[in-house]
């Protein structure tokens, strides 16, 4: 099955860097649109010049990482974009939105208790994912 609409969720952990060449290789070899999103879950509560930098410094960081991949996205159509609220909601209406065939994101080990009880993003877009969805884990990594 070809994908042609590959959503790719980031966080810029090490899972998800990695999960983002995955989704840049995957829509290179199958000629899809790649759409990058960032979700900022951790919202200042003063609106304002602090939302305002939080939305700069997502935005830097995801054109340091288009940058990086160039050459891997020479023949991919992409957008990009940096979004506030729960990461697992704001990915499955995007890609339900956007009508993805698959949605690449990394995994992260459990790190809370919360997750342990209630799932991670990963879980959560799992199980409400319009499309197919592909977990990556960075090579070395438990």
């Amino acid at each position: 099955m070809p994908f042609k609409r590959i959503l790719i969720a980031v966080d810029f952990s090490p899972n998800s860097l990695e999960a983002f060449r995955v989704a840049a290789d995957m829509a290179s070899v199958h000629s899809a649109s790649l759409h990058l999103l960032h979700v900022i879950e951790a919202w200042p509560a003063a609106p304002g010049e602090a939302a305002v930098e939080f939305v700069q410094k997502a935005n830097a960081a995801i054109e340091q990482l288009v940058a990086s991949s160039q050459s891997a996205l020479e023949k991919v159509t992409l957008t990009t974009e940096v979004a506030s609220g729960r990461a697992f909601d704001e990915i499955v209406n995007r890609a339900r939105d956007w009508r993805a065939d698959l949605i690449v994101l990394g995994t992260k080990g459990t790190t809370s208790l919360e997750q342990i009880f209630l799932g991670g993003t990963a879980e959560h877009v799992i199980k409400e994912a319009p499309c197919s969805a592909l977990i990556v884990r960075a090579e070395g990594r438990a």
